[in-house]
């Protein structure tokens, strides 16, 4: 019988960009509900410091420290996962990246750097998630966009490069979740207003002051790997924080 406290007892969960933020805080919400977490990101420090956090919820965790701009390095993690706790049945895609100024001013390597982590690696880790949940009929995969995807974010210039890649992940999002529905897989993007990151504070400080939480977002995005959200009609969940201020990323 399933535990109502930790439906997802057991499950195997991979968080890209989980060495800090909105990843940490996720992993330790997913750590909550019973999922066993592969932890994916650059920082092998701040991986341990979230794997020492999610085994005292009493789930495994294991640390992988990757590029997910590489190609092998992804499917290496993949690899690492499926080893270490079988199957794949929840994947965050968390990782970004963010480049902040005036459009004309956006160099091909900026952009570069923020279309491959956060739309390419997004849909690479996607397909290897996909090549595990296909067969056994389920699955969740849940990526983390932004209201920068939606809105533009009037309220904070110099995000057109930010904006048109997180727009392009909740377009996946929808394009994906309608093909691998009839095969039992949900996919899902949800999309923060400001949150209280690292990226925040370095790119606009300013807007630090009221935003959410890593744990606010963390905690919607494990509940929608419940089966409980299986219901959800909506792909794109938007998470405006604020609500006198709409406009923040």
């Amino acid at each position: 019988m399933t535990d109502p406290q930790r439906p997802l007892a057991g499950r195997a969960a991979l968080v890209t960009g989980a060495s800090r933020g909105i990843g940490a805080s996720t992993a330790a919400h997913l750590a909550r509900l019973g999922a066993n977490l592969t932890l994916v990101a650059r920082d092998a420090a701040g991986l341990q410091r979230v794997a020492q956090a999610v085994g005292e919820l009493e789930s495994q965790a294991l640390c992988v420290t990757c590029d997910l701009r590489d190609p092998a390095a992804t499917e290496r993690a993949f690899a690492s996962a499926r080893e270490a706790f079988g199957p794949l049945e929840i994947l965050v895609n968390n990782a970004a990246a963010l480049h902040m100024g005036p459009f004309q001013d956006l160099s091909p390597e900026d952009w570069r750097a923020m279309s491959e982590l956060n739309l390419g690696a997004a849909l690479r880790c996607a397909q290897h998630a996909l090549a595990e949940m296909l067969p056994l009929g389920r699955g969740v995969i849940v990526n983390v966009a932004s209201v920068a995807g939606v809105s533009g974010v009037p309220t904070l210039p110099g995000l057109v490069g930010y904006a048109t890649t997180k727009g392009g992940l909740i377009a996946f999002s929808e394009a994906l979740g309608a093909e691998v529905a009839p095969h039992g897989v949900r996919v899902l993007a949800v999309s923060p207003g400001s949150v209280q990151t690292d990226m925040l504070r370095a790119a606009a400080p300013e807007h630090v002051e009221g935003a959410m939480t890593p744990g606010q977002v963390g905690r919607v995005i494990a509940r929608l790997a419940c089966d409980e959200s299986a219901a959800l009609h909506q792909t794109n969940v938007i998470l405006w924080g604020d609500p006198k201020s709409p406009g923040k990323a």
